[in-house]
């Protein structure tokens, strides 16, 4: 990679990162719902300006595709990060996210038939475990129907973007990934609207901290950071720049401690090396994999 693709490389898992903590200073003052509703809708308007910018189509004859991964892929994710984002630590959402990778793997095996192999296997292990060390409160963290709640919501989370990178991997071939980023947030802005309307708990106090992270929610970690995220695959190619999952865990956990002053227990960075680990095996089994077909 060139200095600049690393660059890139780096700031973007720095960006998503910073999304758990984010999330976790607006969603206990406007809940999960508004949370990503708000998210979706600003990191949408920021897509469809570069979208204008570059001229880029929108498509909208894959609107289908878009209202899937609109669902699957947004509203139900970032609102479930959101709800969880009102009892975790940021740190705790970052990990659990960290085991998409194994969902896919799972799903690929169930539902594609892929190939299970050894080394997939020891993977899917180390996940387990990874996901049972993380799933213990820790630190300040007492043990209560809003903790387990919590880790069940990013369980969910984690595995809806699974079914929705199977879906598009098998579904939505040929759709512009731009255009998909763009549109899919559309209408999971649109599918949320209505629910966050109704179904949103009493709003608290609208602090400026609130409002300028809720536009970097959004503009950053929703809008410009999926458009560097198809620049670095344009660069490097889709299966380097997917390393930047390994990243991502770390700086939810700094960017906890930095800001919010967040103490985690042995069990999450444990839980953390082993889901990483996991997770770099498929990688590089992947690797493996792609280097011996061409």
């Amino acid at each position: 990679m060139t200095p600049n693709a690393i660059t890139r490389f780096v700031l973007l898992a720095a960006i998503w990162g910073g999304s758990f903590l984010l999330m976790r200073i607006i969603a206990p003052v406007v809940g999960g719902f508004w949370t990503a509703d708000l998210r979706l809708a600003i990191g949408a308007m920021t897509l469809l300006l570069l979208m204008w910018a570059r001229k880029l189509p929108l498509n909208l004859q894959h609107w289908r595709h878009y209202a899937v991964t609109g669902f699957l892929n947004c509203a139900l994710p970032f609102t479930l990060f959101g709800l969880a984002g009102r009892v975790l630590p940021a740190g705790y959402s970052a990990v659990l996210n960290s085991t998409v990778p194994l969902w896919v793997s799972v799903f690929g095996i169930w539902l594609l038939k892929d190939a299970m192999t050894v080394q997939g296997s020891f993977a899917l292990l180390l996940g387990i475990i990874g996901v049972s060390l993380v799933a213990q409160p820790s630190g300040d963290i007492q043990l209560s129907h809003a903790f387990i709640g919590g880790i069940a919501a990013c369980t969910v989370a984690s595995i809806s973007y699974a079914l929705s990178a199977i879906y598009t991997k098998t579904r939505a071939i040929g759709v512009l990934p731009q255009a998909m980023a763009t549109m899919s947030q559309l209408f999971g802005a649109s599918m949320l609207l209505p629910i966050a309307l109704i179904f949103s708990p009493e709003i608290g106090v609208i602090t400026p901290q609130v409002v300028v992270s809720t536009i970097l929610l959004g503009a950053v970690c929703s809008g410009i950071a999926f458009w560097l995220f198809y620049r670095l695959i344009a660069e490097i190619g889709p299966l380097m720049t997917s390393g930047v999952t390994f990243l991502v865990p770390l700086f939810g956990i700094f960017w906890g401690w930095v800001i919010l002053d967040e103490r985690l227990g042995w069990n999450v960075f444990a839980g953390c090396a082993l889901i990483i680990g996991g997770a770099f095996l498929l990688y590089r089994s992947n690797a493996q994999t792609q280097k011996a077909k061409a």
